[in-house]
């Protein structure tokens, strides 16, 4: 659950999200960030094979032969980037201007979503890189790229977002549990997954993900219930 148990700070300062649609541009934004620096590693990391790599067959034996060779930075190798502070905010990025939407009664869907099912940060984050294409096409191209896989998925896979979102094995783990059958965003439809076209892999890293077109409407919307995406339980 994004906001935790425990007393709330407050943020008297803080400045309410106009409506979803600004909500959702300061997410992409931060979603920008990730996807940058990600794009900026794996570049590197294309730079290191092509100058290490002797053969077509070391190219494609790279991500085994990379893990026990040493690149020294200094000869063009990557340094570990620093890690970035944690949000302290019980209800995580951005929180002091969630806080101030919600007693503001700002209707923000992807909080509204995550509060509703339980979600987490890792969760809502998924619900983010599989909603940005569907605002900008050019979303698909930096997935093309980052996924790494020589069939073009445009979408993102399992195995980009563990590599964008998680810091740790103990994160990792955790986190591809949100992939069950019985997890909110499966088990509810919201979540997709599904292996691409062409594709011969059959593991659950290798799988891409999409959007319901009704998830997708409701994120999208200002003033949509959402009922429109998880319908009230039946009364007996």
């Amino acid at each position: 659950m994004i906001a935790e148990t425990g007393e709330v700070p407050t943020f008297p300062d803080a400045q309410p999200f106009a409506d979803n649609w600004s909500y959702l541009k300061a997410e992409l934004a931060w979603l920008d960030r990730v996807l940058m620096r990600s794009l900026s590693k794996q570049r590197q990391s294309n730079q290191e094979i092509d100058r290490v790599a002797k053969s077509p067959v070391d190219r494609s034996t790279s991500h085994w032969w990379k893990g026990f060779m040493a690149i020294d930075p200094s000869k063009g190798g990557s340094l570990v980037p620093p890690q970035t502070p944690q949000n302290q905010h019980p209800l995580g990025r951005y929180g002091d201007r969630l806080e101030a939407s919600r007693h503001q009664n700002i209707s923000l869907a992807i909080p509204t979503l995550c509060d509703r099912l339980e979600l987490g940060h890792f969760e809502r984050d998924l619900l983010i890189l599989c909603l940005a294409p569907e605002i900008s096409r050019r979303y698909e191209r930096l997935y093309t790229f980052l996924n790494n896989d020589d069939i073009n998925c445009r979408q993102p896979t399992v195995d980009l977002a563990l590599r964008l979102f998680c810091r740790s094995d103990a994160e990792w783990r955790n986190a591809r549990g949100k992939f069950a059958l019985q997890s909110p965003l499966i088990k509810h439809k919201i979540l997709k997954l599904y292996l691409p076209e062409y594709s011969t892999a059959r593991s659950l890293l290798s799988k891409a993900m999409l959007l319901s077109e009704k998830a997708v409407t409701y994120l999208l919307s200002e003033d949509l219930p959402i009922e429109t995406v998880i319908p009230k339980p039946r009364k007996r």
